[in-house]
């Protein structure tokens, strides 16, 4: 352990002094001290705070925001019940709020000897209490928004029963802790959440879970983020391609859509599949997912057409799924996902959280006026809220690049050479939030698709094979589609 206390016993209070000559020891605050001499007080305090809680308030327990938010307030406030005075307790980087109240009751979590951590149902009806303080940020309880997310996320984890549960069990404790009027904000409160009655509530959350079209508030801010710096971004323009170029382009940009996926088929047998219409005995739900997107693609209406508010965008995800996936019956053509879907150990958006997502995603991203922006917004939301159970990514390429057809622009393509940059980079926007290398490889794949020369087969399959655009990169190269100019 690296903090010390002050001792009342005269011979460790001298062996305490002389570690202290010997600069072996320093005092961190009144009757703390640390054997690491070189840490911050501040992170020292932080790291070793539940052994200071123990030495000073034995007994005590982590209650009011502190118990659900894990962490100290704004303001730096660690709040904790404690015997009969309330006081605070000031510690380099944070304050201990001593609060008079009981002593752990049956349920609290045990946090080793002399502390514990306030249970579900008590921290519940210790953050409905009345708290009043002049800074909003310094009140004990969390205001009735964030309790109102707590409960949203407990439903989302654990399911309705689990509010259920938590409930009952409030209401049994409360008595215990003379918190009948808390049990009574409570009951108030979770039937709201469940039975729909979104005049009782404020938070967007809870209020989007009582109208049954909850959402992945973590997914939000992660589209809020990328929706952002997109609107602030500028993009080299793409131009439309001539009438006489569009067959061959659109079969470009289905051969290589679905070789990201893993349908792989030589160059020469998808064009035997999408222009002679030659489907392979051994594969014909491979070479329908080519043919599906393909004629997506080459479709006038289908090419431009985009969605118009929240509600068009669910029908639209509907529609063009269904025409994707109409020959693949075994995952539910234009229907939504019903079990969650994932990739290793990474979870898509949960199946009930789907429309809800939706909806509020679509509306953060009405506001960005490049067609490259709100199409590449829209394929970041469909890759990863998947809401399909299969093909979620030609989907998403496919909003992509409608957008720009509607706006007037060219269609991108993300060749073979490009598929682990373009993999590599969606991972690292939904994993560590980065939109920095999206942001630069969609600048790469404009170029590669402005300058796909696309007047006639042997043309284009020559510059093709001479870029190396076909061959599967082994990692994230950002500069092979230079080679296409």
């Amino acid at each position: 352990m690296a903090v010390l206390f002050a001792s009342r016993d005269p011979v460790e209070a001298i062996a305490l002094a002389g570690k202290i000559r010997k600069k072996t020891v320093r005092k961190l605050a009144s009757r703390i001290y640390t054997t690491d001499m070189d840490g911050s007080p501040e992170e020292i305090i932080r790291d070793e705070l539940f052994a200071v809680i123990r030495h000073f308030y034995p007994g005590a327990v982590i209650g009011y925001r502190t118990a659900i938010e894990a962490k100290p307030s704004l303001s730096g406030l660690y709040h904790i019940t404690y015997g009969r005075r309330s006081h605070t307790h000031e510690l380099p980087g944070v304050s201990l709020r001593v609060w008079a109240g009981p002593p752990a009751q049956e349920g609290d979590t045990q946090l080793g000897a002399d502390l514990s951590m306030a249970s579900r149902p008590r921290a519940l009806l210790e953050n409905l209490t009345d708290s009043r303080s002049r800074k909003a940020a310094e009140r004990k309880t969390l205001d009735r928004e964030a309790v109102e997310a707590w409960l949203d996320r407990l439903c989302r984890i654990h399911g309705p029963d689990e509010l259920r549960r938590l409930l009952a069990s409030a209401e049994a404790l409360a008595p215990r802790l003379h918190f009948e009027a808390e049990a009574e904000r409570a009951r108030r409160l979770i039937n709201a959440i469940l039975e729909g009655d979104v005049s009782e509530l404020v938070s967007p959350l809870a209020r989007a879970r009582a109208r049954r079209e909850p959402y992945d508030p973590d997914r939000l801010a992660l589209f809020t983020r990328l929706a952002t710096l997109l609107s602030t971004e500028s993009f080299p323009p793409l131009p439309e391609r001539p009438p006489g170029e569009r067959r061959l382009h659109a079969f470009w940009e289905a051969y290589f859509s679905n070789y990201i996926e893993g349908t792989v088929f030589t160059v020469q047998e998808a064009r035997e599949i999408v222009f002679d219409h030659k489907l392979p005995a051994a594969r014909p739900n491979d070479a329908h997912d080519i043919l599906s997107t393909f004629h997506l693609s080459t479709d006038e209406h289908n090419r431009r057409e985009v969605p118009r508010d929240a509600a068009d965008f669910l029908r639209l995800l509907e529609v063009r799924h269904a025409r994707l996936m109409h020959d693949r019956l075994d995952v539910g053509p234009g229907r939504f996902k019903e079990t969650a879907n994932r990739v290793g150990t990474r979870e898509f958006v949960n199946p009930e959280l789907v429309r809800g997502t939706l909806r509020q995603t679509f509306a953060v991203g009405q506001h960005l006026a490049q067609p490259i922006a709100r199409g590449a917004y829209l394929m970041f939301v469909v890759a990863e809220v998947h809401p399909f159970n299969d093909g979620n990514g030609r989907l998403a390429r496919l909003f992509l690049n409608a957008e720009l057809t509607a706006g007037g622009w060219g269609r991108l393509i993300v060749p073979t050479s490009l598929r682990t940059d373009y993999l590599t980079c969606l991972e690292a926007l939904t994993t560590g939030g980065n939109p920095e290398p999206f942001m630069r490889l969609l600048v790469r794949l404009i170029h590669f698709s402005a300058a796909l020369p696309c007047e006639s087969w042997e043309h284009s399959v020559a510059a093709l094979e001479k870029s190396g655009a076909l061959k599967d990169a082994p990692g994230p190269s950002f500069g092979l589609a230079s080679a296409m100019l």
